[in-house]
């Protein structure tokens, strides 16, 4: 697994403890109880990507890795496209050379937004360096292996340093007392990360190939995303404002219904995908385990 000390990557861990061994790629060597062992490698090191996934053999590799943040990318358009599109081209080569399963985990902003509910045969159309890049990691997948699992998606949950996800910036905020804003006019089918992992375990079961829109049920600004927040955890709404961002804040981001149609992976499920409502009152159940087990890694 790469990326296996980040967000995904360490709740991957978790969710997987006692179903698979796990060997995982992250920037450095590091002890770790969720995994058999964490090798240090930085993903920029292609030809040593490809050397370490041949040398390890896995069954399957789950690319959880990426240089996710918009800004980010755009900031520094060289390390985006070296991890998000030559590490991914260099992962797949290796797969498919060793016969290894390759799921490939994608994003919602290869879209741009300007229409929403959008569906696997829907033409991708970037509106960033980050989703231009994660575009292209999709297109060196499908080129190169056969056995692929490309899922493309949004998630929230507990993160291991418990500042990562929209879930926890609301949380914590809230909890401080803290004012915040909740765009309403940024909407996404955000979906929470242990039924994202369910998911791809479920496709993964079946044989699933091909690219899948693995996200909830519904949609939601992230104004009415924190206003469930508030009312499941039991904090003051009133602390959430109804407005966007500034004019010079996130300019590459704003605007936008980003929302994936999921009616193919609930035909194959054989059950629709669960609601952000669900999810977020799962992760409020969930709170004490599993953020204690995350950050306990």
């Amino acid at each position: 697994m790469t990326g296996s000390r980040g967000f995904l990557g360490t709740n991957a861990a978790v969710y997987l403890s006692g179903r698979a061994r796990l060997v995982g790629q992250a920037r450095t060597t590091e002890d770790s109880r969720l995994y058999e062992r964490i090798i240090g490698l930085d993903l920029r090191d292609a030809e040593g990507v490809g050397a370490l996934v041949r040398e390890v053999n896995p069954d399957v590799v789950l690319h959880a890795a990426a240089i996710s943040g918009h800004e980010t990318s755009a900031n520094d358009p060289e390390q985006a496209f070296a991890v998000n599109v030559v590490a991914t081209k260099s992962i797949a080569e290796a797969c498919a050379d060793i016969g290894a399963r390759m799921v490939h985990i994608s994003t919602d902003a290869v879209f741009d937004g300007s229409t929403g509910g959008y569906s696997e045969v829907d033409e991708p159309q970037p509106f960033s360096y980050y989703g231009e890049t994660k575009l292209g990691g999709e297109q060196a997948v499908r080129d190169t292996v056969e056995d692929h699992l490309i899922v493309r998606t949004n998630f929230f949950g507990w993160s291991e340093t418990g500042r990562k996800s929209v879930l926890e910036f609301f949380v914590n905020s809230l909890r401080e007392g803290r004012n915040v804003r909740g765009y309403p006019d940024f909407v996404v089918t955000s979906l929470y990360v242990p039924a994202l992992l369910q998911a791809i375990w479920d496709l993964g079961e079946i044989g699933a190939v091909g690219t899948v829109h693995v996200a909830s049920s519904d949609a939601l600004s992230k104004y009415d995303f924190g206003m469930r927040i508030a009312e499941q955890f039991g904090l003051d709404p009133g602390l959430i404002a109804r407005q966007g961002p500034d004019a010079d804040a996130h300019t590459a981001s704003r605007s936008r219904d980003l929302s994936l149609d999921t009616s193919r992976v609930a035909a194959i499920l054989g059950a629709p995908m669960q609601t952000q409502g669900q999810g977020i009152a799962q992760a409020y159940h969930d709170e004490p385990r599993i953020a204690g087990t995350i950050r306990d890694r």
